[in-house]
C-alpha cells in the first residue's frame, strides 16, 4: 500500500553525480542559516518552522521537506542534468530560499507562524538570499527575470485570495481554488524557469509549469477532502466544504459536522471530488509525456495510488453503508 508518507521522500536519481549535488545544497542550506543571527539560526533548526506546529524536532534540511518543494531540479534531473555543478547548485539553492521564504509567508498569512516576528525576520533572510543567489546566476536583463516577475505576481495573488475567501461567506469556486494553488506552487515554478533559462530549450517550461499546475491543485484537493473535519474545527473554509456544505443547515461543533457527514454521503461528495484529484493527477502527468523526467512522472503516480487507495476507501465505506441495513434483514439461512 502506498503512504503519504512515501510521498514525502525523494528517490534520488541513479547517478552519483546527483547525490553529491543534492548533499551539496544541504550543505549551503545549513551554511546559510548558521550564519543568520539569534534567534533565526535556532528557529531555521525546528522542523516545526517549516513542516507545522505538529511536528517537533530537528530540521534536517532539504531531505525533510517534501521533493516537490526544493528538490524539483533533481526530480527533472534528466533534463537539467548538462547544467555545470555550480549553475546547477546556485539554481537549486536559490530556488530552495525562495520556496523556504514562500512557506513562511504562507504560514504568516495563516495565522500559524509562531512566533510571528521571528518567522517574519526569517523570511526576509530566505527571500533576500535568494534573490542573490539568482543574481549570481542571471544578468538584469536575463529574460529568466521576466518570469520571476509574473509567478512572483501569481504568488501574492494566490495568498491575496486565500485571505479574501477566509473573510467572505461566499462559496468559493473552481477558478479561486486555481489561482490559490497556482500562486502557493508558483515560487516552485520559478526555480524551473530559472533551470530552463539557464540550460534552455525554453520550450521545456510550458509543460513543466502546466504539470505542476495540475499537481498543486490536485494536492490541495485531496488535502481538503481528507482534513475537512480538522477545518471545520479552526474555522478554514476550502472549495470542498464550500461545495459539500451549501446545502445543510448552520450548526456548530458535533451538529455541524455530523451534518455535513450526512451531505458528503448523501451525493458521495468525497468520490466525486476523489476522481476530479485524479483526472487532475493524469492532466500532470499527460502534460509532460516526451519529457526526460522519469523521476517527476513516478512522483506524480505515487500521488496517484495514494488517491486511488482513498477513492477505493471512500467506495467502500459508502457500499457498507449501503448494503449493510440489508445484509443485516437478510434471512438466517
Amino acid at each position: 500500500i502506498y503512504s503519504e508518507s512515501d510521498l514525502t521522500r525523494l528517490k534520488m536519481p541513479d547517478d552519483a553525480r546527483a547525490l553529491e549535488l543534492f548533499e551539496d545544497l544541504n550543505q549551503r542550506f545549513f551554511d546559510f542559516t548558521d550564519s543568520l543571527p539569534s534567534p533565526l539560526n535556532s528557529l531555521a533548526r525546528e522542523r516545526s518552522t517549516f513542516l507545522g506546529s505538529h511536528d517537533a524536532g530537528e530540521f534536517q534540511g532539504v531531505p525533510d521537506l517534501n521533493p516537490v518543494l526544493a528538490s524539483t531540479p533533481w526530480l527533472f534531473w534528466e533534463s537539467f542534468k548538462e547544467l555545470q555543478d555550480e549553475d546547477f547548485l546556485n539554481i537549486a539553492e536559490a530556488g530552495t530560499m525562495f520556496v523556504l521564504a514562500s512557506i513562511l509567508l504562507d504560514h504568516l498569512v495563516d495565522g500559524q507562524a509562531e512566533p510571528p516576528e521571528e518567522v517574519s525576520l526569517l523570511h526576509q533572510a530566505f527571500y533576500s538570499h535568494g534573490i542573490t543567489t539568482y543574481r549570481a546566476v542571471f544578468p538584469s536583463d536575463s529574460h529568466f527575470w521576466e518570469h520571476f516577475n509574473r509567478l512572483a505576481r501569481d504568488h501574492v495573488a494566490g495568498l491575496a485570495k486565500e485571505l479574501e475567501t477566509q473573510r467572505s461567506s461566499e462559496d468559493i469556486d473552481l477558478q479561486s481554488l486555481q489561482k490559490m494553488a497556482f500562486g502557493k506552487v508558483s515560487p516552485i515554478i520559478t526555480t524551473m524557469a530559472a533551470l530552463v533559462e539557464a540550460q534552455g530549450p525554453h520550450s521545456l517550461l510550458e509543460p513543466i509549469e502546466t504539470s505542476l499546475k495540475h499537481i498543486a491543485v490536485a494536492s490541495q484537493m485531496l488535502d481538503d477532502i481528507g482534513d475537512w473535519q480538522h477545518d471545520i474545527g479552526v474555522g478554514h473554509r476550502t472549495y470542498y466544504l464550500s461545495h459539500v456544505a451549501a446545502k445543510v443547515g448552520r450548526g456548530e461543533g458535533d451538529g455541524l459536522i455530523d451534518e455535513i457527514q450526512e451531505a458528503i454521503d448523501a451525493e458521495w461528495a468525497d468520490v466525486k471530488y476523489l476522481k476530479l484529484v485524479i483526472q487532475w493527477l493524469d492532466d500532470s502527468a499527460h502534460a509532460v509525456q516526451g519529457l526526460a523526467c522519469p523521476g517527476w512522472l513516478e512522483y506524480v503516480e505515487g500521488y496517484r495510488q495514494l488517491s486511488d487507495e482513498h477513492l477505493t476507501t471512500a467506495i467502500a465505506r459508502h457500499l457498507v453503508r449501503k448494503l449493510g441495513p440489508l445484509i443485516d434483514k437478510s434471512p438466517p439461512e
